[in-house]
């Protein structure tokens, strides 16, 4: 995150959400994926290194779980926990 400092005196935080190829499980949905840290190397990223590339790779797919959930979620405007509830699409 960073903030920027405008200059009539507001500060606005702003972010990227870095992405890479998706792993199998994503490219079913989407043709990429944000990257995701191991908790090892969480220090190496957030250090000084000039080059961490080879850190932005698709996660391990046998690592993640993924279930359905409503459309709503595409929208920012629908905040709250329960937008990412399990759906179930015989019900739709």
């Amino acid at each position: 995150m960073e903030i920027w400092h405008h200059p009539a005196g507001i500060d606005i935080r702003n972010f990227a959400i870095v992405t890479c190829a998706p792993n199998k499980m994503m490219a079913a949905i989407r043709d990429r994926m944000p990257v995701i840290l191991h908790r090892k190397d969480y220090e190496r990223w957030m250090s000084d290194e000039p080059d961490p590339s080879d850190l932005m790779k698709p996660f391990d797919a046998e690592a993640m779980t993924m279930w359905p959930v409503t459309r709503r979620v595409s929208n920012f405007r629908n905040a709250g926990p329960d937008i990412i509830n399990r759906v179930d699409l015989r019900a739709t």
